[in-house]
Order: C-alpha cells, then sequence, then structure tokens
C-alpha cells in the first residue's frame, strides 16, 4: 500500500474552525461547520480501515478534479492492479428509511439522496479517465462509516457498503492478488497533478481584520489563553504551552484568514491580543520566517 495523497483537513473546514475562532458565526454557518467536522471525521474512520489494506495499491484522499467545466470531489480513490476504486463517505447517525426513492431521517426530514451524488460522480469521473487516457474499469461506492447507521428499504444492486459490511469488504480486497508498474504510477501522478485547489469559499463570509477577536486560542479547546510568566495557559482545560508555539499558531490562523497578509511585528502583536511583547514576537519572527526590508517597514515571509 503506498499513499500517494495523504488524508488532510479539508481548506473548508480549517478556515471556517479559524473564523469560528475569531468570530460570531450565524445559526446556519455554526450548523455547516458540524457538517464538515462530521464529514472530516468519516474520511478519517475510513482511512483507518484502507490502512489494513495488505494488497498492492495506490491510494489518494480528497481529490478534486474537473471535466467540461464541471467540477467534482472523490473522498478517497484506490487504484489496484485491474481496477480504480473509488469512494464517497458519509458519517451519517441514526435510523434512515427510503421511499419512493426519497430519504428520510428518523425524524420523517427529506434529505439529498446521497447515492445521486455517486451517481453523478461516478459519470464525470469515467468522463475525466476517458479524456486522460485511464484505462482501468471503475467502480464508485458509497459508504457509511458510522456503526450507529442503520438504513431500510434499500434499493438493490447498489454499490452501498454498511458498517458491519466493512471489514468483510477489506478482506475481500485483501484475499485478490495484485500486482502494480509503472502505468499505475502514472495513472497516480496524472491524478494528482490535475487535483485543484480553490479558496472560492472565502467569498461566502463576508469578515475583516478590524471585527475579528483578537488573542491566541487554546490549541485543545479552543478557549483564550492567558500570559502566565513565560508560558500560556488555559483556564478551561489548564493546558501550558510556550508562547513561541501559541504565537505561531496564533500567526498561522491569521494566514489562513488573510493569505495575502505581509507579517509584521505590530500586526502579530495586535493580532495575538498583545499578551506577547514585541521584543518576543519579533525573534519569533527572524526565527521562523524570511525578513524582507521595505522602503517603509520590515515585514516577513
Amino acid at each position: 500500500m503506498s499513499i500517494v495523497k495523504p488524508l488532510s483537513p479539508p481548506d473548508q473546514l480549517t478556515f471556517l474552525e479559524c473564523l469560528n475562532n475569531h468570530a460570531k458565526l450565524s445559526l446556519q454557518e455554526r450548523q455547516y461547520l458540524e457538517n464538515l467536522q462530521k464529514g472530516a471525521e468519516g474520511e478519517k474512520k475510513w482511512e483507518t480501515h484502507l490502512r489494513k489494506l495488505t494488497s498492492n495499491v495506490l491510494i489518494l484522499y480528497d481529490l478534486t478534479l474537473e471535466i467540461n467545466h464541471t467540477y467534482f470531489q472523490i473522498d478517497a480513490l484506490c487504484i489496484f492492479e485491474n481496477i480504480i476504486l473509488a469512494f464517497e463517505i458519509k458519517n451519517y447517525q441514526g435510523d434512515f428509511h427510503i421511499n419512493n426513492n426519497q430519504w428520510y431521517s428518523s425524524s420523517g426530514n427529506e434529505i439529498k439522496d446521497p447515492l445521486l451524488q455517486v451517481r453523478r460522480n461516478e459519470s464525470l469521473l469515467r468522463q475525466f479517465c476517458k479524456k486522460h487516457h485511464i484505462r482501468l474499469p471503475i467502480e464508485y461506492h458509497l459508504v457509511f462509516v458510522n456503526p450507529e447507521f442503520m438504513i431500510y428499504s434499500l434499493p438493490p444492486r447498489e454499490n452501498i457498503i454498511l458498517p458491519p459490511q466493512i471489514n468483510r469488504y477489506i478482506e475481500t480486497i485483501n484475499s485478490t492478488p495484485a500486482q502494480l508498474n509503472r502505468t499505475h504510477d502514472q495513472i497516480a501522478e496524472k491524478l494528482l497533478s490535475l487535483n485543484l485547489q480553490s479558496d472560492v469559499y472565502r467569498s461566502k463570509y463576508n469578515y475583516n481584520y478590524e471585527n475579528l477577536r483578537k488573542g491566541i486560542w487554546c490549541g485543545e479547546c479552543r478557549e483564550f489563553v492567558i500570559r502566565k510568566s513565560n508560558t500560556l495557559y488555559c483556564k478551561k482545560c489548564e493546558t501550558k504551552e510556550t508562547c513561541h508555539s501559541g504565537v505561531l499558531r496564533g500567526i498561522s490562523q491569521l494566514k489562513i484568514l488573510f493569505p495575502n497578509v505581509k507579517l509584521t511585528t505590530h500586526l502579530v502583536h495586535d493580532w495575538t491580543g498583545k499578551i506577547v511583547s514585541n521584543v518576543t514576537i519579533q525573534r519569533i519572527l527572524k526565527q521562523n520566517f524570511e525578513k524582507v526590508s521595505g522602503s517603509k517597514n520590515t515585514f516577513y515571509i
């Protein structure tokens, strides 16, 4: 097994968690954030299962591809000797049922049919592979990873993997001999080279520097920390850390929210709530970033 593109937190999730630390999100935005977090948890669960693969396979997580000006995302894609397996991961919890091709939660609320997304993505992936001369057959599976998920009236002959079936599915794959060669590596390289990065989600949120809360957030519980002697301290979870690590985390969040910002001692001092001295911040910037001397002031990149 070889991980070509590792699993990492989605950029949109990282961005929204950061914005949630420094601004007050609307109820709808908080609910969307929770859905992103649940989705990321589901992808981690599936990654844990794929670690059990013993056969030769190339794995890529979180691909964003484009075909004919249409974008689609793949949670996980596995390249085997004779097939490409793609997976749409759902972390649904609770009882669901299907009636007249409509999906409903236990509360009776209609939800979006996840099979529609899988069929759409499968069609787009086939078109994509045809365009780029990738000739392996494709199977696209919908995987429910939460052990507390149950679905009733499931349609037959769908590529759906339910929680009790996951281990058996992995065992079936492992029992199939597989040999990879340079052609498979080239497929993975092609997919990786055409993976798209997008930050269009930023335009959906109206925020500016002046209106954001300033300070350093605890890396464990996301509460504001205070200064205690030469350390930063969280009153809620009692976590302690160095000023150096806390300031670097604050800078990281600043750059997530304002990717084009030029780091200056004054800016970082203000952004981190002025709980660390200018002298300390300047030292941290010098140690971790490249100094650029401009005509008006010095900044770091």
